[in-house]
């Protein structure tokens, strides 16, 4: 409905909606168009249907109509949620009109949106759903004593059955809701496990899940104007320090936490100059948000006179974390990794934070077997492995951390260095041969202990006789 809302021309044609970069899947189709399946190829679709015209799925299309068809509905009911694209529920329980004259009115708000709709109320979603799709168009109301009857003749269809379910069932004999709702859980659990209690619990009418309703999140904004222009960037921060304080509040206030911010820099003459602020964890605390706000401006050159300032927060839809003390808990290290995190992307390039990863596909030689990826936010990194791989140990004898040890520091290119000290402390040799069909290397690799105790990786090169420095453990 979202294409032919667009392009008014595709109505009168048998539709389907491809996914992917080359639409390469049908995801959705209209209700003429004969014999084609989502889960089709484009080819396979235009075979069942031949006048069939695809189109590739616009989910940014898509995310605007739904907030369009939310913002109606809540005209109807004070709840109203988008569980996937073209389903919406809201609440009418407790209207003084009365449910089916609620729905009448949900019905004719979407039509005047220009979208087709199909409309049923009952007790829970799920017999909601099946009511608006068998009801033709025509809005229902089921009454809360009425769902296991008007469910018991349905095809289990409808059901949102895991892959292959629906083929066991039919095999079975089980082709409505009465024939699962009539079984015995247990039996039922055993032969097709715990989903099935969910299926027969569906069947009965005993949905239980909630209602999520839709919030538009408000945007905290604070604002400070000065008597005169300033250029100085410590009475800039003077004043943001504050501001920052007043967003912080109000997030807190609401329970809610942000990831990002932004400055407002209104320079003489109206000109405004924006100053984002990526955090690298959600946060509500102002100290932390100001901390890193302050780097991005410490970071850029000159800023010019600033008549005002202004911070925005927008509120994410994650909850507020725990912050707790830096007690060495993984809560506490995650804490303050994405306080420093946060800071690093605040003073340098969005592509100058990096993780390294092993690539151990490409090459066991050190040099070659690590990957360089942008981080982006903590959850990009990796927790440290018990057991450190080694290099240039055989595959066999490898520990069952298969990721290249975080602790060492390697050199690139290795750096030459004097043949270590006999009487130096070592393990090793550990003999390394790899891409004799190419760039041969051949290699001799040692731990050695330096005069100060570092522990340092080296190899003798067998091809040149040389010694290098591979890398030091920290």
């Amino acid at each position: 409905m979202v294409c032919v809302r667009a392009n008014p021309s595709l109505a009168a044609r048998p539709l389907a909606v491809a996914e992917g970069a080359q639409r390469r899947t049908i995801v959705d189709a209209s209700a003429d168009a004969i014999g084609v399946r989502t889960g089709m190829t484009p080819k396979q679709a235009r075979a069942a249907c031949p006048h069939l015209t695809v189109v590739a799925r616009d989910e940014a299309a898509e995310r605007s109509v739904s907030l369009t068809v939310l913002e109606a509905l809540e005209l109807c009911g004070p709840d109203a949620e988008g569980a996937a694209p073209g389903l919406y529920y809201f609440d009418a329980a407790g209207q003084s009109q009365g449910t089916a004259r609620v729905l009448e009115r949900a019905t004719l708000v979407i039509k005047a949106l220009g979208l087709k709709y199909a409309a049923a109320a009952a007790s829970d979603k799920f017999s909601a759903r099946c009511a608006a799709l068998v009801s033709g168009g025509v809005p229902r109301v089921i009454a809360p004593h009425e769902s296991a009857a008007f469910l018991a003749p349905l095809p289990i269809t409808l059901l949102p059955l895991a892959p292959g379910d629906a083929d066991r069932f039919s095999l079975l004999g089980l082709r409505t809701l009465r024939h699962i709702a009539a079984l015995p859980a247990g039996p039922l659990a055993a032969r097709f496990g715990e989903r099935a209690r969910a299926y027969a619990r569906l069947a009965r009418g005993d949905d239980d899940e909630p209602l999520y309703p839709h919030r538009t999140p408000a945007v905290y904004e604070s604002r400070f104007a000065f008597d005169d222009p300033v250029e100085r960037l410590d009475s800039l921060l003077f004043a943001l320090r504050g501001c920052f304080a007043t967003v912080a509040d109000r997030l807190a206030g609401s329970a809610q936490a942000c990831d990002r911010v932004e400055v407002v820099l209104e320079r003489e003459g109206s000109a405004q100059v924006f100053v984002p602020v990526a955090l690298a964890e959600p946060t509500a605390s102002a100290a932390g948000i100001f901390d890193v706000a302050r780097i991005a401006l410490e970071s850029r050159e000159a800023l010019g006179c600033i008549a005002a300032v202004a911070v925005r927060a927008k509120p994410c839809d994650r909850s507020l974390p725990q912050m707790l003390l830096f007690d060495g808990s993984r809560g506490s290290r995650r804490a303050a990794l994405a306080a420093t995190l946060a800071r690093l992307h605040a003073a340098l390039e969005r592509d100058g934070v990096i993780t390294m990863e092993a690539d151990v596909s490409r090459s066991r030689l050190p040099e070659r077997m690590q990957r360089a990826t942008p981080l982006e936010a903590v959850d990009g990194v990796a927790e440290a492995p018990a057991r450190p791989a080694s290099p240039i140990l055989p595959a066999a004898q490898q520990p069952a951390a298969q990721i290249w040890a975080p602790a060492l520091r390697l050199l690139d290119p290795p750096r030459r260095i004097e043949e270590p000290a006999d009487n130096a402390a070592r393990a090793g040799p550990f003999r390394f041969s790899e891409s004799w069909w190419e760039r041969p290397v051949e290699r001799d690799y040692y731990q050695v202990a330096d005069p100060r105790g570092a522990l340092m990786l080296v190899f003798r090169d067998l091809r040149d006789g040389l010694w290098y420095m591979q890398g030091t453990f920290d």
